[in-house]
């Protein structure tokens, strides 16, 4: 067979669809981006089987690819300032297909320097120099939290990279610039009973808002989600006979590391979701467990209430850990249920004094058969 027939058949396999750029391949049935952008054919899987979710994805991929198509001919000026080092630097972003959030948060973090540093707004590059970052560095530690500062410095240093990559400066001005340490002081959750006391109060509430509210704390609490995971999860993403459910996260960007995860369905967890779906009885794998996407006020003031230390999202996430950590379960695997790619580096530095409290618990249950009573005391 020739090489043209060949290029011709794989080309056969992906079907047209009612959608411009849109094609179906067969018979695997996965959605494609099929699309001429910088005068080049470009064929790019969607990663999905769903007409509405490939669609979406649609939008987005053709922006990357055009994105990309644009930096790869972008000219780049010997006399480069700043903002466009920084337009440049938003390009990259948006071609390589970074979260929204990711993107938001560079343009968060330059109106900041640029509020703190206003003759970025018109000077070039290669006249930033090391001293003026110095200087910088100095007034702004001063005005923000650590972890504030280094989010800034990070886009700082990402930016002035650009004007390095390029050849406009020979060496970033803000590389002597040094990320401060951040102590992770965690105030202390609630314990079992302050929290069983907290979600009975919830309980007691009649109104149908506060309900739901409460039912999603036990959510976020039960499975150790972030929130905007939590309020998409379908109920078809809950397998009560494989006793697991599947975290999906957004239709086109997933989780916040890209990579849907599964968590089991602990006995108080199936026992809820299994009231929650007699209670909801849905008509659909398509509609939500939760039937409220935040419960931040209904928390706030039950915790004025009762005495108790304000309690936010996040925490239920950390609660969820805790509990893990406290009944014995292995980093590792915690950190998969979360959905950290790190293998539990995080959790192990961040719950190191649980971690030390479950050895020592641990360690009076250790029997090495040496023939000596532990209960001995040597005498003094």
């Amino acid at each position: 067979m020739k090489p043209t027939t060949q290029k011709a058949n794989a080309q056969q396999k992906l079907q047209a669809t009612t959608v411009v750029n849109l094609r179906k391949a067969q018979p695997s049935g996965v959605y494609y981006l099929f699309a001429r952008i910088g005068g080049k054919l470009k064929k790019k899987s969607l990663e999905t089987t769903s007409f509405s979710v490939a669609k979406l994805r649609l939008i987005d991929a053709l922006k990357v690819e055009r994105g990309a198509s644009q930096l790869r001919n972008h000219d780049v000026s010997g006399k480069l300032t700043f903002p466009q080092a920084v337009e440049l630097c938003i390009d990259r972003l948006k071609a390589t297909g970074r979260k929204p959030r990711t993107v938001g948060f560079y343009e968060e973090r330059m109106s900041a320097l640029y509020s703190v540093w206003p003759e970025l707004k018109t000077i070039q590059c290669s006249r930033i120099t090391p001293k003026a970052c110095m200087d910088w560095s100095i007034r702004y530690q001063k005005q923000v939290k650590r972890r504030t500062y280094n989010g800034t410095l990070l886009v700082l240093n990402q930016i002035l990279g650009i004007a390095v990559e390029n050849g406009i400066i020979g060496a970033n001005p803000a590389s002597q610039l040094e990320r401060l340490k951040v102590v992770r002081d965690k105030p202390p959750l609630p314990n079992h009973q302050d929290f069983q006391r907290l979600l009975t109060y919830l309980d007691r509430n009649p109104y149908p808002q506060i309900q739901s509210a409460t039912r999603f704390i036990r959510l976020l609490a039960s499975t150790g989600c972030r929130k905007s995971e939590a309020a998409k999860i379908e109920w078809r993403h809950v397998d009560f006979e494989g006793g697991q459910l599947t975290v999906q996260g957004d239709a086109v960007y997933g989780p916040k590391n890209w990579k849907p995860r599964t968590i089991p369905l602990f006995p108080e967890l199936k026992a809820f979701l299994q009231a929650e779906f007699s209670r909801q009885n849905p008509q659909t794998g398509e509609k939500t467990v939760a039937e409220v996407k935040e419960a931040s006020g209904t928390l706030s003031r039950a915790c004025k209430e009762l005495g108790l230390r304000q309690l936010r999202h996040k925490d239920l996430r950390d609660l969820f850990a805790t509990r893990c950590i406290e009944q014995g379960v292995d980093i590792p695997t915690i950190a998969n249920w979360l959905g950290h790619s790190d293998g539990g580096a995080l959790l192990m530095s961040t719950y190191a004094h649980l971690r030390q409290t479950h050895s020592l618990k641990m360690a009076q249950q250790v029997s090495f058969g040496i023939g000596v009573d532990s209960d001995s005391t040597p005498a003094l």
